[in-house]
């Protein structure tokens, strides 16, 4: 897809708004999502509801969310200056722990609370303080990904792994010990359990791997403009097949047992060619439209981690004391609307973390500017674009 249109050669490249865009999107989506999946389960007969499967199927599976996150990701990776091997590894670990700081604050504290005032533990206590998620798993995506790079593997040998890692654990059957202890470390790896399993790294490696091919695939681009077309336009094919046949065969048909987490390579395919559908389609928007909207887009997609850190944080309390201790059931106009609330709560509250981290508004500006070494509006993006490959056609 990238003959003609890119060379070995790398420049400092622009900030990548597209990835902006999706990221923002898929932050969204993820968190109409889970109010959805945590509040609306406490209705009876929830399972059929379309609101409920708008929210779990369209908003959590398709439109963007993990998937597009991992993706962003492996692209960062590329994008970062922090990109040494030494620096992924110290950042997944940071990543890892916080992931179970994230489970105490989440449904943690309460379900210990719990086991403390009646004096009985309950098996669900162990899975609101050591269920795998998705920061888990970023953490050893990039702890991978730094040792991977540490051992010279360019973009496309790790894509070449990461394809292995999704054959393997698409093959595998569910593995399931009858420990929650065993079944928990082994699902770091492969599918287990659904209470000690989530995103296993065997099987959901390979949209980070894909990200850094894309990435640099962006990065050394001649001419960007006919690299998003082409495709768009490949991409768009395959997400209509694929789409088609979701229709016919029912959500996630690749999958074992219709199993999100346990995604399997043809499964990703499809997945990843909605993702790179809509990069190939904001690229073409922010070609068209001005500027001014992206400020919020791009603060979210910085502030990500700590939105969804935040957004989680409040949902599991709303869950926990209103529809656990309270036995409250919440319409689906309150859940939507919460949804809505999520969004601009943990937006705003992301937005304060960041400013008592970094300072004032001016120093938060620079420390942007110092770590991604990128122009502050779309057009400077696309006139810096232009200046770099001006630079690579003189270097022939």
């Amino acid at each position: 897809m990238w003959d003609g249109y890119v060379r070995k050669t790398d420049h400092k490249a622009p900030r990548c708004y597209e990835l902006d865009l999706l990221k923002a999107l898929s932050a969204v989506a993820m968190i109409y999502c889970h109010p959805v999946i945590r509040l609306g389960i406490h209705r009876v007969g929830y399972e059929g509801d379309p609101l409920f499967l708008m929210g779990d199927v369209v908003l959590g599976d398709y439109l963007g969310v993990a998937h597009a996150f991992m993706l962003a990701m492996g692209m960062g990776v590329v994008y970062t200056r922090k990109r040494a091997p030494a620096d992924l590894m110290r950042r997944g670990v940071r990543l890892y722990l916080l992931g179970y700081v994230l489970n105490f604050c989440r449904y943690g504290a309460y379900a210990l609370a719990e086991g403390i005032l009646s004096g009985a533990f309950e098996p669900e206590t162990l899975e609101a303080l050591f269920g795998p998620d998705i920061l888990q798993f970023a953490g050893l995506a990039l702890v991978a990904t730094g040792v991977l790079r540490g051992m010279g593997l360019g973009a496309g040998q790790i894509l070449a792994f990461g394809i292995a890692l999704s054959a393997f654990g698409s093959a595998l059957p569910f593995v399931r010990t009858g420990s929650f202890a065993l079944d928990w470390l082994i699902g770091h790896l492969v599918v287990t359990s659904h209470e000690a399993s989530c995103f296993a790294f065997c099987n959901w490696y390979v949209f980070v791997a894909a990200g850094q091919v894309l990435g640099t695939a962006i990065r050394t681009s001649i001419d960007q403009d006919r690299l998003y077309v082409r495709m768009g336009l490949v991409c768009g094919c395959v997400m209509t097949s694929y789409l088609v046949a979701t229709f016919a065969f029912g959500p996630l048909f690749l999958c074992r047992e219709r199993n999100y987490y346990a995604v399997s390579t043809p499964e990703a395919a499809g997945l990843l060619s909605l993702d790179l559908t809509f990069l190939a389609a904001f690229h073409v928007l922010l070609r068209r439209c001005g500027t001014s909207w992206l400020r919020i887009p791009v603060e979210m997609s910085r502030n990500l981690t700590a939105i969804y850190f935040i957004h989680w944080c409040i949902l599991g309390f709303v869950d926990s004391v209103f529809s656990y201790l309270l036995g409250i059931t919440f319409s689906w106009p309150a859940i939507y609307g919460m949804g809505t609330a999520l969004v601009v709560a943990s937006f705003l509250l992301a937005r304060l973390w960041r400013r008592w981290r970094w300072g004032s508004p001016s120093n938060m500006a620079d420390r942007a500017s110092e770590t991604a070494g990128q122009p502050a509006t779309y057009n400077e993006h696309v006139e810096r674009g232009k200046a770099a490959n001006r630079g690579l056609h003189g270097s022939d």
